[in-house]
């Protein structure tokens, strides 16, 4: 959803038990046309990522294109976490998506900065730049808990995503990334930190949550039969690559298989796979860009409709690096990596088409009424959920029970009134088009409001 109008901002105040930033888009961009992004299947069975817009059918796979912040530690880096890098990377490199890839641990990069756990302030100020300037941006941002061993730092990720999903989660532009790259560990272990994690951030948001995979994110095909627990049904998994490195078809040698293969087999099983991080040269970040290779790895990107983001904005001393030093947050200068992701960003759209769903009603329309809906505090006596449109609650008395349906923007999009016994209910809420709602159900002194998505 968007916060684009009064009304929103109004919708956005209203839910007095979220932390909301009311950041209003200064264009109209990717996240207004496609809306928020989230998992489904083609007709063939095919794990996709699809736009709540236009919902998830055949043809409206979304693939979003653009540049992965370095660790949020060297000065090299950091220059670019802040709302000018972003917004010349948006302009100079028609980026559609960035991520905030946040040092986690007690790194100490001396002359720079510390990682979360010695100066989580710091770092998570870095992460709420990034995140604000592309929201102003109308593109997408990937909140990266950028660790190689996040399963031993569980509460410190569940604290820092309780924080970022109670502020952000409402903005389809959010992304939630919740394990950079495990080594070699077990899927298991994985999963059960994973679990963890997305049962804290669906306490406040459905948007699209990527989960990481054995061996620095090559085997997203682990996940096949065993995927992790969501109440949302909003995961997807990622798959990471160096072009020089690793391969998008076939064996190797020794016989193992290509990174490319086992992300094709985890989407023809039916899960959604995410290229969270791909470098153009070699796995340590070095070496000279193969051009052949590159043009491969992007071929297999959109035969598959892979969303991505590449390593790394920064001026860091690496082949990978897109900019040269000298450098800065509002002037670009590219190294060989950059001219080259800047050639395959060339090819994003150059503008957007707001969503209609995500548009106003006109003022004259009378199937809806934009209103500014008050403030109250949930009592959340009713348990109320809602499932297929169907809404779902246990009243503890007797009278009528007043039912509001919203869409994001506030337009009233059901009301009616019910005469209701105490014990479980079951409502219809009528057909409503794909996108994100809020639903209010008041009986009495007992309230619930519940935010559902419609697909």
């Amino acid at each position: 959803m968007r916060f684009t109008t009064a009304a929103s901002l109004a919708l956005a105040a209203s839910l007095a038990t979220t932390a909301f930033a009311q950041i209003t888009p200064t264009r109209v961009g990717p996240v207004s046309q496609y809306g928020q992004l989230m998992t489904g299947k083609n007709s063939s069975g095919k794990g996709q990522i699809y736009g709540s817009c236009e919902g998830v059918k055949d043809g409206a796979e979304v693939q979003v294109r653009g540049m992965s912040l370095y660790w949020s530690l060297m000065p090299q880096a950091v220059e670019f976490w802040s709302e000018e890098g972003v917004s010349t990377m948006v302009r100079d490199m028609n980026i559609q998506i960035v991520r905030a890839a946040m040092a986690t641990g007690n790194e100490d990069w001396q002359g720079g900065y510390k990682g979360y756990a010695s100066d989580p302030n710091t770092q998570k100020n870095l992460v709420k730049t990034v995140v604000e300037a592309a929201i102003k941006n109308d593109i997408y941002v990937i909140i990266d808990w950028h660790s190689h061993e996040a399963h031993k730092q569980t509460d410190a990720a569940k604290n820092f995503f309780k924080e970022m999903a109670e502020t952000y989660g409402q903005y389809d532009n959010v992304i939630f990334e919740v394990y950079n790259e495990p080594q070699q560990i077990s899927w298991s272990e994985v999963k059960n930190y994973a679990n963890q994690v997305i049962q804290v951030i669906r306490q406040y948001s459905d948007n699209l949550v990527l989960v990481g995979n054995p061996s620095w994110d090559q085997n997203p095909s682990d996940a096949i039969g065993n995927e992790v627990n969501d109440s949302k049904k909003n995961t997807a998994y990622t798959l990471h690559y160096y072009a020089n490195s690793h391969n998008w078809s076939g064996n190797y040698d020794w016989g193992g298989e290509s990174e490319g293969s086992k992300g094709e087999k985890a989407m023809n099983a039916g899960l959604s796979v995410f290229v969270s991080e791909w470098g153009t040269a070699n796995s340590d970040g070095n070496g000279n860009p193969d051009q052949s290779r590159n043009k491969s790895w992007q071929d297999y990107m959109n035969k598959h409709k892979l969303s991505w983001a590449n390593w790394s904005a920064s001026y860091i001393s690496e082949g990978t690096a897109a900019f040269q030093n000298g450098s800065s947050k509002t002037s670009l200068q590219y190294t060989t990596s950059g001219n080259l992701v800047k050639g395959y960003l060339a090819t994003n759209p150059t503008s957007y088409t707001a969503c209609k769903a995500n548009e106003p009603e006109p003022e004259s329309s009378s199937s809806s009424a934009i209103t500014a809906i008050p403030s109250y505090a949930s009592s959340d006596r009713f348990n109320a959920s809602v499932q297929n449109g169907t809404l779902s609650f246990t009243s503890t008395a007797s009278g009528v029970a007043n039912i509001q349906v919203f869409d994001m923007l506030g337009n009233t999009r059901v009301q009616m009134s019910k005469q209701l016994g105490s014990g479980s209910h079951s409502i219809a809420l009528g057909t409503l088009p794909a996108g994100s709602y809020l639903v209010r159900v008041q009986q009495g002194a007992n309230l619930a409001q519940v935010r559902f998505q419609m697909r």
